[in-house]
């Protein structure tokens, strides 16, 4: 990464999905959800110190009993490891937390490159079987980040991860870092 690029944040919303996308798409939540709970109970049992040797320790473990895809168990782990890191310092101040072990709530996913991708009318989900579900944006939130999403398509913006949030019944929130 450069010194002089920036990082941002876009924040959009989806259109109201049909129920078979909901329910696949509630699948890889659920499966995500277990996988990043998995590895950190592996973190805090097998006192793992990095990112870097949970991957190669679960990596195996995770893609027999999760998901196959080698992005989607780096993206498991830099979750799990966020939670872990951000249970810690929560832990220091909040003195119920410090007992406690770190647990990640259904409901959020945060993928990367090559199991999302972003176009300026909607964003493509990957699933592990290799279907790609469609998640258009809102009109309002497309128009509103049009030029932005037209500097990735472009390749004059490069986009990070990708954090998928269910808002409410049929809505989601997705939030894209972009570098550059």
């Amino acid at each position: 990464m450069k010194s002089d690029s920036k990082s941002e944040i876009l924040k959009l919303t989806s259109v109201t999905l049909s129920r078979e996308k909901q329910d696949k798409i509630d699948l890889e939540f659920e499966k995500y959800t277990k996988a990043v709970n998995y590895v950190i109970r592996a973190i805090l049992k097998d006192h793992i110190s990095s990112g870097k040797k949970t991957f190669d320790l679960l990596e195996e473990d995770i893609s027999n009993r999760f998901d196959r895809r080698p992005q989607f168990v780096r993206d498991v782990v830099k979750t799990a490891w966020g939670e872990v890191q951000e249970h810690r310092r929560l832990a220091q101040t909040v003195r119920s937390m410090r007992d406690k072990a770190p647990v990640f709530r259904a409901g959020r996913m945060i993928f990367s490159q090559p199991i999302v991708s972003v176009n300026e009318k909607g964003l493509q989900l990957q699933l592990a079987d290799g279907e790609k579900v469609p998640i258009p944006f809102d009109k309002r939130s497309r128009n509103r980040l049009i030029e932005e999403l037209e500097s990735i398509v472009r390749g004059k913006a490069a986009f990070g991860r990708v954090r998928l949030t269910w808002n409410k019944e049929g809505y989601m929130d997705i939030d894209i870092r972009t570098e550059g």
